[in-house]
């Protein structure tokens, strides 16, 4: 269980490396990579699906303070960027 999770947060992690590029190049055109890419919807879907998998790891796999500090810093970066999407899309 907790490799499959290390294994889906650095997958996320990169996923979210590269919507952040791809975003980036297609925003400030420099490359149009895909008409998707014209806004920062992909970016904060993929920041919260990466801040919740690597919070719910560092619930399951630290140990001490860093068990309680940094999931509530990943888990609140999450809820925050939910909220803001909701309020982008309306």
């Amino acid at each position: 269980m907790l490799k499959i999770l290390t294994i889906l947060s650095i997958v996320s992690a990169t996923i979210t490396s590269i919507t952040i590029i791809c975003t980036l190049l297609t925003t400030y055109q420099f490359m149009f990579v895909g008409q998707m890419f014209n806004s920062y919807v992909p970016i904060q879907i993929m920041l919260t699906i990466t801040m919740i998998t690597w919070g719910i790891k560092f619930i399951l796999c630290e140990k001490g303070w860093k068990r309680v500090v940094y999931p509530l810093i990943f888990l609140s970066t999450a809820a925050g960027s939910i909220f803001f999407l909701m309020n982008s899309v309306q």
